[in-house]
Formats: structure tokens, sequence, C-alpha cells
């Protein structure tokens, strides 16, 4: 309930960023009958593309559906761990009751504002779903330990398949469910000595290859040992930030700069990763005396490492990889908490009030982030101020302004994302578009030529080029450049209907009219209008040769 009341106001949300790439421009969603291109299409992640397929058929492309199906999953994570988490607590001490702590981690990983961007985003999913599996596993293969039971093993074996198909980060799975067996089942050695070499080890040995596998497909490029180590030293910072605004929830953002380390000897990078070796050090000392929070540390930090270790990624921070790594530290909360709840923290009604009313400021907090991502421009907006120095939340703020009518604002945005990334033909293109209904066709010229600088066969630069001499009245030069478009696109429809226009209304070449709407018709027979306008230039063309 608490999640669910959290996320209530999250499902009137538009489609933003990656979801225009991930679900309205993803090809596969077109033809749902078409299951194996749904699969491949996104080889590494086919549960979550295959998602998305079922709510394509559910909802078509309504953003709401797409967010209740994260909201359910969300809502299927927090019971999950609510129910890991009570079973972590029995095994550790069974004299203690265990909801109690196992309701308030739960609870913070329910209402937590830092996974709004796993929740409420819709390109987020990968995070919810792999969580879900994830969870399940763990809960699967702790019943094979204590039953020893192959069937569950299965399950378990299954579950994490399943994690892995959803998102790298499942990874970590083995390392995870070693560490439970490790800390937390206490019992004969030779025992858990057989289950490491039967199970675990040849379950880190597989996912480790699909890993590597999976990072040979990234195709990136290391510039030698040292760019890696460089990358996992500015992980370690990016790794602590993580850590304080799952403390202290402020200052949130789509898009995080960060401190890039480019020395060996960074002062900031010394201190986050000694602060790391601390906290790991301290995790084996307590692992006797405070396994359960021993064990959300081991969680914490391996489920982060796939994304926040040696691998530059193309974001340096993202929110959403903390969703699954967020259950392990609530795990040590909820650990943290057992050891009182037996006595003063139970018996004192103010201990209990201050942590009713710090899920209820969790909750308002999330609703309040919520709206945040319900307005495109106010997310962004925002991301401009935390991303200093980044042209990506400059070119997306200016988009979300154009889409909403307002290109007087979004035009010194998109000045601002090429001053940053002179090369980014689309903000080029786009600044034009802007410059053109404000009436600036001279500075929209330049802004597509510059963007056919960058690319000279971008054949959407030649119909803008187009366009806008048409808006000048000067119909030879429009023909040109529509012309030009088809000798870089051959395949364009756009030019083609254009020219189709421009021979029939302004030039009386009916023919020519007639065979450029012919061959729009071959190559996109649902063009509005183009068998009215085949008929219609074959009957003027016959009518002008009489």
């Amino acid at each position: 309930m608490l999640a669910c009341a959290a996320y209530f106001n999250a499902l009137d949300s538009p489609f933003v960023y990656d979801d225009h790439d991930t679900v309205i421009g993803n090809r596969s969603l077109i033809d749902l009958s078409n299951v194996r291109f749904i699969l491949v299409y996104t080889p590494f992640r086919p549960l979550v593309n295959a998602s998305y397929a079922f709510d394509r058929w559910l909802w078509d492309y309504r953003p709401a559906g797409y967010h209740l199906t994260n909201v359910l999953l969300h809502v299927i994570s927090v019971v999950l761990l609510y129910a890991w988490l009570r079973r972590l607590i029995e095994d550790n001490d069974a004299s203690i009751e265990s909801s109690g702590p196992a309701f308030v981690g739960a609870a913070c990983f329910a209402v937590h504002p830092l996974q709004t961007e796993a929740v409420a985003y819709v390109s987020g999913r990968s995070e919810v779903m792999c969580a879900v599996f994830f969870i399940s596993a763990l809960l699967l293969g702790r019943r094979a330990i204590l039953s020893g039971s192959w069937i569950h093993a299965g399950f378990a074996i299954a579950s994490g398949v399943l994690a892995l198909a959803s998102k790298e980060t499942a990874l970590a799975l083995p390392v995870v469910l070693l560490a439970y067996d490790w800390l937390l089942r206490p019992g004969a050695d030779d025992a858990r000595v057989r289950r490491l070499w039967q199970v675990c080890v040849p379950a880190v040995v597989l996912f480790a290859l699909a890993g590597l596998y999976r990072l040979s497909m990234l195709k990136i490029s290391f510039a030698g040992l040292s760019s890696a180590v460089l990358n996992a030293e500015t992980q370690a910072i990016v790794i602590w930030r993580y850590v304080r605004l799952l403390v202290w929830p402020f200052g949130q953002s789509i898009m995080h700069s960060v401190h890039r380390v480019t020395s060996l000897i960074d002062p900031l990078a010394a201190i986050a990763a000694v602060g790391i070796a601390l906290l790991i050090a301290l995790a084996l000392r307590i692992r006797r005396s405070h396994p359960l929070v021993a064990f959300g540390v081991v969680w914490f930090l391996a489920v982060l490492a796939p994304s926040s270790s040696f691998v530059p990624l193309r974001e340096g921070m993202a929110e959403h990889r903390v969703y699954l790594a967020s259950a392990g530290f609530f795990t040590a909360v909820a650990g943290i908490l057992q050891m009182w709840w037996g006595g003063w923290l139970v018996r004192s009604l103010v201990p209990r009030v201050t942590i009713a009313l710090a899920i209820g400021v969790l909750c308002v907090l999330t609703i309040r982030r919520n709206q945040v991502w319900s307005d495109p421009v106010t997310l962004w907006t925002e991301a401009t101020l935390h991303a200093e120095g980044m042209w990506e939340p400059h070119y997306a703020l200016a988009d979300s302004l154009r889409e909403q009518g307002q290109c007087d604002r979004a035009i010194s945005e998109y000045r601002r994302a090429v001053a940053l990334r002179p090369a980014h033909r689309d903000a080029h293109t786009n600044l034009g578009i802007c410059l053109a209904q404000v009436g600036q066709p001279e500075e929209a010229e330049r802004a597509f030529r510059q963007a056919l600088a960058i690319d000279p066969r971008f054949a959407r630069g030649y119909t803008n080029l187009g366009a806008l001499a048409l808006l000048s009245g000067d119909s030879v030069r429009a023909r040109d450049f529509y012309l030009q478009t088809l000798v870089v696109d051959h395949d364009n429809v756009l030019a083609r209907m254009q020219l189709a226009s421009l021979y029939e209304n302004t030039f009386h070449d009916y023919h020519a009219a007639a065979r450029m709407c012919g061959e729009a018709r071959l190559l996109a027979p649902a063009t509005p209008g183009v068998v009215e306008c085949v008929e219609r230039n074959q009957r003027l063309a016959s009518g002008q040769g009489r």
C-alpha cells in the first residue's frame, strides 16, 4: 500500500528521454506477431522488451499503462524484499520478532525518492524487473539450502537467468547468495564448502562469462589499464554520492555531473577508495556479531559493482542504478534496527513515531519527485543545474520546450548545447527549426547548413532548407533542395511528396507530379493523400496532353 501511495501520481507522467527510443521508436513493437524480433531486438534484455510489447498490445502507446506496469513490478519487489528480510532476521536470531525491522526496511525501499528514476521512468523498468527475479532467486536459493531440494535450486537458477535477461546487475547474484550462505547460515562447514564448489563457483563462472560477453558487445575501448583504474576511482566517489542520496535524498536529478579522476593520486578518489576499504573491513569485523548488517554492505557494493567499477559508461552517475543496490542498504538498516527491536525501540513510543514520520516524509518526497518527472521542462531544467558542463540536459530541455511550442525559450538552450558540443548535428537542426518559427530565416539557414557541414548526407538538412525556401516563396530553390534530398536519400517519401506538390501547383508539370506520387506510394502506401495525388495528376496530365 505504501508503494502504491508513493507512486499513484506517476501514472500520468509522459514518456521522457530514452522512452522515445525504448518505446516510441522501438521497431520491434510495430508488429507484435513477430515474437522473434521482439526477443532479439535487445538481445541482452529480452524480457524487458517483451514487457514493452505486452504493454504495447494492452495500452498501445498510452504512457499511463507503461507506468502502471512499472509500479506493479515495484510493488512485487517490495513484497518480495519484505519476505526476504523476515527470513534473514529469523536466520540471524529466531527469538526476535522479524516483522517490525523487515517492515521498516521494506517500507523505506518502497517509498524512498531515489527509486523514482527506476519506477516513475518507463526506461528504468529493467532495474525493477531485475529486482523481482533477483530477490525471487535469493528466496528460492535459501529454500534450496535449507531443504537440499534440487527442484528449488532449479527454480532459483531459472529466476537468476530471468534476472540476467532483465539487467546486467544480476551478475552480482552468485556473490550475494554466497554471502548469505556464509554469513547467515551457521552450520556444518563441510556442507557450505560443498555448496560453494558445486553451486556457487560454477554460477560465478557462468555469470562472469556472461558479463564478459556483454562487455565485449558494448565495444568499449580502454586506453590501457590506467584508464580502467581511473574510472574505478571515479566510481568510488560516485558510490559515496549514492550513499549520500540514500541518507539525505535532496539534490536529485535525471543527470549528474561527476568528478572525473584524471590522476592516479587524486586526493578525493583516494579518500573515497579508503572509505570503501574501511566499509568492507567493518563488514568483515562485524560479520559474526552483526551478520545482517555485514550482508547488507556486501549486497550494496556487489550490486553496484557491474555499473560502478572499471567499465566506463556513457553516464558516470545515474540514480536508477541504485534501485537494487539500495535493497542491500535497507537490509543493513533492518539489521541495525534488529539490535534494539526487542527492547526500548518497541517499548518506547518516541522511536516508533520517529520511524513512522521518517517513512511519511520519504513518501511525500517521492510524490513530489514524481511531479518533477511529470513535466519534461521541469525535469530538464533541474538537470541543467546539476549537470554543469554537460550538453545533454540543455539539448533535452530545448527539445521539450520546442515540443511545447516555446521555441523562443528553446533557442538559448540549443545554442548552449551546440556551444558545448559543436558537432551535434541534430542540435543545429532543431535550432534552425526554432529560428525559422520565430521569424529568423537567415539564422535558420545558417543552422541547417551547419548541420550539413557536419553530415553532408543528412537528408533532413536538405528538406529543412527546402521548407525554408518555400516559406520565402522561392519555389525553384525549394525544388533543388528536395531533389538534392533524393540524391543522398533515394527512399525519402517527404521529399517526393513536396516535389509532387511543387510540380502540380507551381510548375504545372503533372507528369512529374504523378511520377513523384507514384514512387512515394510504392515506398509508403499508407502515406496520407498519396493515392489521390497519383489519380489527380494522371487526370491533369491526360487533359494537358489533349
